[in-house]
């Protein structure tokens, strides 16, 4: 057997596995890991940050790409912000920061708008839409959720008003959203 003939073996078998693990790979292995991440990974992601913000050992770095704000066309003015601690990412947080009297629906922020939301974010479909829990505020108006996206992360948001408008979403780490989706409301 020539040295050439093993060569051409092993980078085939090299190939063959490669192709073989992208296809049987879990949905997170194929996006981009963003939380846990320092914040010199986050700027490779999405560009260098707009403002900084310290509290003690809490840093939140706030971005707004071109690319993310097409995503929320009714609100032009929107940005995202990742929340940092020890110098890891721990929150993602969507800012509508809109003028809502200018915008003519209700729920702004809802499953359509949190999966757009999340395959910005990670870079693939978030894999389930699961309530983890609705809370009444007291207030008539105002409502709190928590939902289930997959793959460890959830989303929670309030609406309040009478159109039930959502300022801001965060995406953050719940440990009842890893597969199987242990998804109790507790």
């Amino acid at each position: 057997m020539k040295s050439r003939d093993v060569w051409l073996g092993l980078a085939g078998l090299t190939v063959g596995l490669i192709l073989i693990n992208s296809a049987i790979a879990p949905p997170a292995l194929a996006g981009r890991y963003v939380l846990n991440q320092t914040p010199q990974t986050i700027e490779r992601y999405f560009g260098r940050y707009i403002t900084k913000k310290t509290n003690g050992e809490q840093v939140t770095y706030t971005y707004a790409p071109k690319s993310f704000r097409q995503l929320f066309k009714q609100f032009p003015k929107s940005d995202f912000s990742i929340t940092f601690v020890r110098n890891q990412a721990k929150s993602i947080t969507l800012n509508f920061n809109g003028d809502f009297f200018q915008y003519p629906g209700s729920y702004n922020y809802d499953k359509a708008e949190a999966t757009k939301f999340y395959n910005y974010i990670f870079g693939y479909q978030p894999p389930i839409w699961k309530e983890l829990s609705a809370k009444f505020s007291g207030n008539e108006t105002i409502y709190f959720y928590e939902y289930c996206l997959g793959d460890g992360v959830a989303t929670n948001f309030e609406r309040y008003g009478y159109k039930q408008f959502t300022d801001s979403a965060t995406l953050s780490y719940n440990n009842r959203c890893e597969p199987p989706y242990n998804l109790s409301k507790n």
